[in-house]
């Protein structure tokens, strides 16, 4: 007699939309200059975060910001991204409604996780937390609950 095999289906993670998408630049006053001279869009805001090293600059594509940002010291994570693979996509962020819940349907799912809790954003008052990127065949993933206050 054949042993039955169970297949485990993961549970689905609800998202709403790409949130944002990180492209980590050398020089992000001249990269605002780039985008803006290219697509003739506007800033939408700008903001330092000393924790993660990092000065970014942001536009909304519909419901979506594009942000280029620097490494502010040339020790975080942006420089190490950049001096790895170049200048480039960095980071995926997905809106969802509940962050926390979403964890945990990740966690479920068994996905290789940076964050067991939810960060938050104060800036934004919003929650997050990061999904490693062996997961996602070397992309920095985030999830995002919120929208943004511009």
């Amino acid at each position: 007699m054949k042993k039955k095999v169970e297949i485990k289906l993961s549970e689905k993670l609800k998202t709403n939309f790409v949130d944002h998408i990180c492209i980590a630049v050398k020089d992000v006053k001249q990269a605002e200059k780039d985008y803006i001279d290219n697509f003739g869009w506007e800033v939408a805001y700008r903001y330092t975060d000393e924790p993660e090293k990092i000065v970014v600059t942001g536009f909304m594509v519909g419901p979506t910001a594009i942000e280029v940002m620097e490494d502010l010291d040339g020790t975080g994570e942006v420089a190490k991204f950049i001096q790895r693979a170049g200048e480039g996509v960095m980071l995926i962020s997905y809106n969802v409604d509940n962050c926390e819940e979403s964890l945990e349907v990740l966690k479920k799912n068994n996905a290789k996780l940076i964050d067991q809790k939810p960060r938050y954003f104060a800036e934004h008052k919003r929650n997050f937390a990061f999904i490693h990127p062996k997961a996602t065949h070397g992309i920095l993933t985030e999830i995002i609950d919120g929208k943004y206050r511009i």
